[in-house]
């Protein structure tokens, strides 16, 4: 697998085809990522709740709705965490995609600022 670092916070590809989804309205491009933003941050929290009830079900759920979003939104970095985490939910190796945790609240933060460096301020 490529290393995580090697890949874009936000796949310029995608970033352009959003771009022109939205007739290039730099309003609705914001409170696009900004959607992205806090339904991320809603995510992770329901992961790290999961985490603490041991359930492993909502676990699962909460990293798959997330890699998808990520990975629709072009979200790269972060979406191939949460790919690697997912095979390893898919192989019941929670344990293993429970330690990546930390990377990808990481990836995340560093995610937010691109796009409020990249996207908000365009």
């Amino acid at each position: 697998m490529q290393q995580i670092n090697s890949y874009p916070f936000i796949n310029p590809q995608t970033f352009s085809v959003l771009k022109k989804n939205t007739g290039g309205n730099k309003s609705l491009l914001t409170e696009l990522y900004q959607s992205f933003i806090d339904d991320s941050n809603e995510l992770i929290a329901e992961i790290e709740n999961a985490i603490l009830q041991k359930q492993f079900d909502e676990y699962y759920s909460a990293v798959h709705t997330l890699k998808g979003l990520s990975g629709t939104i072009g979200c790269t970095r972060m979406f191939e965490v949460l790919k690697l985490m997912d095979t390893l939910n898919k192989n019941d190796n929670f344990s293993d995609s429970i330690a990546h945790l930390p990377q990808l609240k990481t990836v995340f933060s560093d995610t937010t600022q691109v796009i409020k460096q990249d996207v908000f301020n365009d």
